[in-house]
């Protein structure tokens, strides 16, 4: 049996401890480095917090299962995110955790995916409409966050936004400031923001009470929407303000609910589309996999017509999936201990703070034959020999256990329909001059400097 004790820690400086080395755009990678010299489990200490560190997928995943009894989130998460009035599924524990899950879990299940599918295949329409005009090289993460966005505000609230057709929105803008703060909150050895506001903190502030001038003004909308309607929902919003008063969800309840699946249906799943593009333009034989398997299932359309026929998309979803396992956007996760608790043969004590790094075994040969390597076809069934040493199970850039994230299948689906769409249209490649595509990680990982340029084909 160990203890935190007992565990190695990468050498530090005396009074910050590992913190130096903990940089806000490369966390993801420090740890893996850390844990290259000091084993799967390891501790470290940034100024005077020591915190648990595993790459160990075995570990991880036994975390995870004992969610949200055993661990919960990261205490400092939710504190600032109740700070910045969001309190919604994603920052929720225990039964409060349960009342938020049970409507959202029912709000994206596969059914519902299905019928929110037209607005989908709307906006990548308007996607490829946008490309088609543009001639010159694009900042292809930017047109990732406004169609997400787009999607993603549709399903949540039922309004057009339309920052495709009609440019970038101030909601847009506000709202995209958000995820980054929050990164550099938890991070912060001192909430100095508490004493004193810098120019970021007003600008958080202000973005702050747009967003919620807005999103209030979809939820008095919504109401009367619902009673026009004979309470028929038809979107998230609708769901969320139908199960208030047998859940007893409050109205910053319901916000913090649709706050949450805004940031996390822009961020996460537009930064996904990005990487896998990245891939794409990279591996041009994937781009004709692709075109080829589309013009075989949806021919003469520019995009997927029909939702049933997203099961003909085998090789778009292999590329999602890797592109995931290469390139996932949460990295890693924060946990803490709810009770004194032994996992595997580590004991860890009540609100122990542990971090989980999932993306380390999701690059080990240990998991995947060729694991640094964009090979798709290892998550096709006829694709020996890769399911020699194949562990999809290691992959948890949605979670794992019991709070595995409930937009997953909304985050794939609109990937492998994107991605078809995108190689049906267009010959696409990187056009960033002598700047590399790095990784950043603020709060989710994506890339920087993805200028892509894309040519129109003659169907």
């Amino acid at each position: 049996m160990k203890t935190i004790h007992d565990l190695p820690q990468p050498k530090g400086k005396l009074v910050l401890g590992n913190l130096a080395e903990f940089k806000d755009n490369n966390k993801h990678r420090v740890i893996q480095r850390w844990s290259d010299t000091c084993g799967p489990i390891f501790k470290i200490r940034l100024a005077n917090q020591h915190f648990i560190v595993s790459t160990d997928p075995d570990f991880n995943g036994q975390v995870l299962k004992n969610r949200p009894d055993g661990f919960s989130r990261f205490n400092k998460i939710n504190e600032i995110f109740q700070e910045l009035g969001i309190k919604g599924v994603f920052n929720a524990e225990g039964s409060d955790w349960k009342r938020h899950r049970k409507v959202s879990a029912e709000a994206l299940n596969a059914k519902k995916i299905s019928a929110y599918y037209p607005h989908i295949q709307q906006t990548t329409e308007n996607l490829i409409q946008l490309i088609e005009s543009k001639k010159q090289p694009v900042d292809f993460l930017e047109l990732c966050m406004r169609y997400t966005i787009d999607i993603t505000t549709r399903i949540a609230f039922g309004h057009e936004l339309n920052t495709l057709q009609d440019g970038e929105n101030s909601f847009q803008r506000h709202l995209e400031k958000v995820f980054p703060a929050i990164n550099k909150r938890i991070t912060a050895p001192f909430p100095s923001w508490r004493y004193i506001k810098s120019k970021s903190d007003k600008e958080l502030e202000n973005s702050l009470k747009e967003v919620q001038n807005v999103i209030h003004e979809f939820i008095e909308n919504a109401q009367q929407q619902l009673k026009a309607n004979d309470n028929q929902a038809s979107n998230f919003l609708e769901v969320l303000l139908q199960e208030s008063a047998s859940e007893n969800f409050t109205t910053e309840e319901v916000f913090g609910n649709i706050f949450t699946m805004l940031l996390a249906g822009e961020d996460t799943t537009a930064n996904s589309i990005a990487w896998a593009t990245y891939f794409l333009c990279e591996h041009p034989e994937w781009i004709v996999a692709l075109r080829n398997e589309a013009n075989e299932v949806y021919q003469a359309n520019k995009v997927l017509p029909h939702f049933e026929l997203i099961q003909q998309l085998p090789i778009a979803k292999a590329i999602a999936e890797e592109a995931i396992r290469l390139k996932p956007t949460t990295p890693q996760l924060f946990m803490q201990a709810n009770e004194d608790v032994t996992i595997n043969d580590v004991a860890i004590k009540k609100d122990q703070v542990v971090m989980l790094q999932n993306m380390h075994a999701q690059l080990s040969e240990n998991y995947f034959l060729d694991a640094a390597d964009f090979q798709p076809e290892r998550w096709l069934k006829a694709a020996c020999p890769y399911h020699a040493k194949h562990h999809p199970e290691v992959v948890r850039a949605f979670g794992a256990g019991p709070r595995f994230c409930p937009g997953m299948y909304l985050a794939m689906n609109e990937m492998v329909v994107c991605l078809s769409a995108l190689a049906k249209n267009f010959d696409l490649r990187l056009d960033n001059g002598n700047k590399q595509v790095d990784e950043h990680f603020a709060f989710t990982m994506h890339p920087t400097n993805l200028s892509i340029q894309f040519q129109s084909l003659v169907n």
